[in-house]
């Protein structure tokens, strides 16, 4: 994906929108963004961006990546797998989770075992 700090700063400045998120952490919410992104016409999760446009960053450990792309694949059926890239802003991370506009809609599991389901 390869995103520059520039268009960060230009999404900053255009706010969210039905295609952008802005989340200060990876939590359920990013998720639930995804699958939203990946329902309609696909979108951008920025995590490390308060709401309000403040880069806050995130700490990323060797294994954060990983981990939250299969807490993302684990969390859907079928599984999203979003592209991701990093992006090193004011001295501070920022995470861009992409999700693309997914053929088979998803939506919450009516189980309620944490899945997130193909409507079928």
């Amino acid at each position: 994906m390869n995103i520059q700090a520039n268009k960060i700063k230009t999404w900053i400045k255009e706010g969210e929108s039905e295609r952008l998120e802005f989340k200060t952490s990876f939590n359920v919410e990013c998720i639930e963004s995804l699958v939203a992104f990946a329902n309609t016409k696909g979108g951008n999760v920025c995590v490390g961006i308060g709401n309000n446009g403040k880069i806050t960053g995130v700490a990323l450990g060797k294994e954060s990546l990983p981990q939250w792309t299969n807490e993302i694949k684990s969390k859907t059926e079928p599984s999203l797998i979003p592209d991701i890239d990093v992006v090193e802003m004011d001295g501070k991370q920022i995470v861009i989770l992409r999700a693309d506009e997914y053929p088979l809609k998803l939506c919450e599991n009516p189980r309620n075992d944490g899945k997130y389901l193909n409507i079928r």
